[in-house]
């Protein structure tokens, strides 16, 4: 069946793919599609997509929900190289995403009965950040008062994010939040402190909820609540939903959260066609609220099912490999092709002594790739996690052979951005006068704080040439007057010797930049977002400074814009609170290491001449493709160890842990085990050419390394050469 008219799609369809498109789209069928990844599933949803279109039926009348909002991205690309006589209005959404549009839309139906104190009002929808320093408003003073949480040694940053997660689990899951305490407590076979740590948390969670209701704010966790037992019961909404709607899409079915398939269940019944996708051996954003359990169950109450097992790219070999590290494990294998064979998926290890050995064997072989003509995006780099002097050494070894490096680690703080933490550090120089508390001290402007600040400001300027000028720049929390004319007692001949070496055509910048900062010091101070967006339309959008026709940091600015307008907006519900508290609170809040959700899955596309580099998750649930992988750091425990989460547990808070059932060691190693198995699985069914391991004898911090996935890799290779 050709597909030419639709952009990222095949010339021809297989005849799987064929049946899924022309799967009836009357009657309230329903199909489900199970496959490994690379086996076209995905494909073939577009593809009925783009059918639906093109014959004429409404887009309104579609719905197409996928887990993340990364995926949308790849719909839009289809919808936008569509030839049909309508396109646009298809609703590609997140469960999230729906949840909250139908809560603002219907908000005076539910109002009442959600106990909200102010029904006749409209509600504030909070964002991460807002959300995590109001829970803070409300968490400090148990801290401080009551001494909460005192048996761990947890950052303010992790701890509301755990704190955050039992309120989310909760709504995902679809119990009641005031149960949180005797779910964790149940399970818990240690110390008793532990247990009164779980009380604590669930007494934060219930004075959060009833600070939300009181005024009137809905975080993730209230929206979906809200939504599922207060809105998708109501008759008007869901007569709503059967008029506007018609045919339901469900890409990645396996990643989605239990309370998205319970509304599956329901969508198909009253839906004229459904079409549902199933990866096998997925469930990786369990730490987010997946459910591929509960995801099957939905696929097994599908009116029909096709499965997919021919791989329409060439993993087999790599299947084979990933079978036999699993049976390595313990596990049973997958669904490799009966043709691989996993010695041909993979090459010569590297092993060395130290860890920058590693890194430096790792930018060999990638140098050794590109020169053969590998292009450096059908490279990845995959590791248990990437810490920032990952990041550095990677980047440094391939730079010196003139490969970029793409970093995807979506879990990272939005002060991690380097555009967004310059934008922060230039906001505290505007504002010398604050006194901006970070961890419970005071924070001290450093040298290369200004020189990221110089080095993303004024256009031509590099790093090093930043640093030089940050040293003579910095002073007393503001940019000093390096002109010449007033210098505060700097020696002319070290001014004209620091301008030599930076460039006396950046010298105007810098004094123009400077100026502007003292200008608006002197004047009325603004909000956060306003004095951005007042900064970047004054000056540095203009020719010569660093966001002048880059739509990358544009695109930074805006997002830390916005995320400052949304805090402004529901911080400015306290009358009591000075706007100049708010908007150090959140230069404080930012910088702090708050990591927002609503930017976390923004993420760029990877570029065709970066390799990437990303933690294992990461790469899975961007659903990343590569020719050669690199899994690097083997020995290390972070391929088997999962986070610490001392306040929320992500299995024992899902519908499949049976109340007073006890979370012994059996069951963690037997988690690890399986949860192990999907990565190596997950990673191979998306490599089509070779996979590369790498090691070290010892760990960055010099410790000696000796971890489950190198193991089970010796396993694999004792086993092969015994065999024959």
């Amino acid at each position: 069946m050709p597909v030419q008219a639709f952009r990222s799609l095949p010339q021809h369809l297989t005849k799987l793919q064929q049946e899924v498109v022309s799967f009836p789209r009357e009657g309230g069928g329903s199909l489900a599609v199970r496959g490994l990844p690379g086996t076209g599933k995905s494909t073939a949803l577009m593809a009925r997509l783009a059918a639906l279109l093109r014959e004429g039926r409404r887009p309104h009348e579609v719905l197409v929900l996928v887990p993340q909002r990364a995926q949308i991205e790849r719909y839009e690309r289809v919808l936008g190289g569509l030839a049909a006589p309508t396109r646009g209005g298809v609703d590609v959404v997140t469960f999230y995403a729906l949840s909250k549009r139908a809560v603002a839309l219907f908000w005076p139906l539910v109002a009442d009965a959600a106990e909200f104190a102010r029904p006749a009002r409209e509600p504030t929808v909070l964002t991460v950040e807002t959300a995590q320093d109001l829970r803070w408003r409300v968490v400090e003073p148990l801290i401080t008062e009551k001494g909460y949480f005192s048996d761990l040694a947890i950052r303010r940053g992790r701890l509301l994010s755990q704190l955050i997660d039992n309120l989310n689990k909760s709504a995902l899951v679809g119990f009641d939040y005031t149960d949180i305490y005797e779910r964790l407590r149940q399970a818990w076979t240690g110390t008793p402190d532990r247990i009164n740590s779980y009380w604590q948390a669930q007494d934060c969670a219930i004075r959060f909820r009833h600070y939300c209701l009181e005024h009137n704010l809905l975080d993730f966790s209230l929206t979906t609540e809200v939504y599922c037992r207060h809105l998708l019961t109501n008759e008007v909404y869901q007569r709503y939903l059967g008029a506007r709607y018609r045919h339901l899409l469900v890409d990645n079915l396996e990643e989605n959260v239990p309370v998205a398939h319970d509304f599956i269940d329901w969508a198909r019944e009253e839906f004229q066609s459904t079409l549902l996708v199933y990866d096998g051996g997925g469930g990786y954003r369990i730490f987010l609220g997946a459910d591929a359990v509960r995801g099957l169950e939905v696929v097994n109450g599908c009116s029909h099912q096709l499965t997919f097992g021919e791989l329409l790219e060439p993993t087999a070999h790599c299947l084979a490999f990933s079978d036999a590290l699993r049976r390595a494990l313990k596990l049973q294998g997958g669904q490799a092709s009966p043709t691989g064979e996993f010695r041909r998926a993979v090459a010569n290890p590297g092993s060395e002594k130290y860890w920058i050995g590693m890194i430096r064997w790792v930018a060999r072989q990638v140098a050794a790739l590109v020169s053969d003509g590998i292009p450096a995006g059908e490279i990845a780099i995959v590791a248990p996690y990437v810490s920032e002097v990952m990041r550095f050494a990677i980047e440094e070894h391939l730079g010196q052979q003139g490969i970029r490096l793409y970093l995807l680690r979506p879990a990272t703080s939005l002060r991690d951005d380097p555009v967004v933490r310059a934008l922060l550090i230039l906001t505290m120089l505007g504002h010398p006068d604050w006194q901006v508390i970070i961890q419970g001290r005071p924070y001290q402007m450093s040298v290369d704080d200004v020189a990221l600040v110089l080095h993303v400001a004024l256009a031509g300027l590099d790093p090093i040439r930043a640093h030089r000028l940050a040293k003579g720049a910095l002073s007393d929390g503001r940019l000093a007057d390096l002109s010449g004319g007033g210098a505060g007692g700097k020696p002319t001949q070290r001014l004209g010797q620091l301008w030599e070496y930076v460039g006396y055509q950046l010298r105007q910048r810098y004094e123009t930049l400077r100026v502007w900062l003292e200008t608006y010091h002197q004047g009325q101070a603004e909000p956060v977002d306003i004095f951005l967006s007042r900064f970047f339309g004054d000056l540095l959008s203009r020719p010569g400074y660093g966001f002048h026709e880059d739509p990358h940091r544009a695109r930074a600015y805006g997002r830390l814009v916005e995320s400052a307008y949304k805090f402004r907006s529901a911080a400015g519900l306290d009358q009591e609170l000075d706007q100049e508290v708010v908007a150090r609170g959140y230069v404080e809040l930012i910088l702090g290491g708050i990591a927002s959700a609503e930017y976390l899955l923004d993420w760029p596309r990877p570029t065709p001449d970066a390799v990437v580099l990303a933690p294992a998750y990461a790469y899975l649930t961007r659903d990343l493709r590569s020719r050669h992988q690199f899994w690097i750091d083997l020995g290390s425990d972070g391929w088997w160890n999962r986070p610490n989460q001392p306040l929320t547990h992500p299995y024992v808070l899902s519908r499949h842990w049976e109340s007073g059932r006890l979370w012994r060691d059996v069951e963690e190693e037997q988690t690890r085990r399986e949860a192990l198995g999907r990565v190596i699985q997950g990673l191979a069914a998306r490599c089509t050419g070779t996979i590369y391991l790498a090691s070290s004898e010892l760990g960055i911090g010099g410790e000696e390394q000796g971890g489950q996935l190198q193991r089970a890799v010796m396993i694999a290779f004792t086993r092969r050469m015994d065999s024959g």
